[in-house]
């Protein structure tokens, strides 16, 4: 799934990036008719696809941890992802905030590679 047309990196730091996923992009497809917002899925794959670009985390993905959902992601809402990279644990958490609070958060496991 593509990345939302409006993503950027926050200046000075490096794992927060700001977004806003437009009205017509494709994570809204069937997701769910008169009701659309952004699959959990999907907030997953970006963050961890975000966070192998910025932290070029190692190993192979092993799973998640503490993965919550708190509430909806709304086409054009405004949002902030932060990512953190803890390479001693092979954790990347990773945190989607809107306007009203935190959206979701979770932590992504990475075993090395031997």
């Amino acid at each position: 799934m593509p990345f939302p047309g409006e993503l950027r990196a926050k200046a000075g730091d490096p794992g927060t990036f700001t977004l806003q996923v437009e009205e017509n992009h494709p994570a809204f497809e069937g997701h769910f008719p008169n009701e659309p917002i952004l699959s959990g899925l999907i907030q997953v794959d970006w963050a961890i696809r975000l966070g192998r670009e910025v932290f070029a985390c190692p190993g192979t993905f092993q799973g998640l941890e503490h993965l919550k959902f708190q509430a909806p992601i709304r086409p054009e809402e405004p949002l902030e992802l932060d990512l953190t990279w803890d390479g001693g644990a092979g954790h990347l958490s990773f945190r989607y905030s809107g306007r009203e609070g935190r959206k979701s958060q979770g932590i992504a496991v990475f075993c090395p590679v031997p």
